[in-house]
């Protein structure tokens, strides 16, 4: 699986029929990443796409923050992985914020899209989707 539809489709065939999906799209770090020579020590625009699902589509029982996962979690997850360190792949950057945007026990499932958005003598963006169901 790897796009936020096809989590969709699978997380229904499994049964369930409530989902409330939070989302993260076109979040945009600059990042040390590749594995060639001319991108090392050289940031280049990343753009991060990130969505979690949880079981369920109620109304919370108050409207305060505390009820629901604050989604604003996303965008720290993207900060707190990407300063660990370097990463040469894309694959090592979207399972690491796999990992941690899985995190919350809540979370059934999480689709991570990254892409490098300037990409020197090709035109349009490269990237890497992942997705996990818990």
């Amino acid at each position: 699986m790897s796009s936020y539809a096809e989590l969709l489709r699978e997380m229904a065939k499994s049964g369930a029929n409530e989902f409330t999906t939070l989302f993260l799209e076109n979040s945009v770090r600059e990042l040390d990443i590749g594995v060639h020579d001319h991108e090392i020590g050289n940031p280049q625009r990343v753009s991060f796409d990130l969505y979690v699902i949880l079981e369920g589509a109620s109304k919370p029982e108050e409207d305060q923050i505390d009820m629901v996962l604050d989604y604003e979690f996303l965008s720290s997850s993207i900060d707190r992985v990407a300063t660990r360190g370097r990463n040469a792949l894309l694959e090592t950057l979207a399972s690491e914020l796999l990992d941690e945007i899985m995190s919350p026990a809540e979370i059934a499932a999480a689709t991570v899209s990254i892409k490098k958005l300037d990409i020197a003598g090709i035109e349009g963006e490269l990237g890497c989707s992942m997705t996990r169901i818990r």
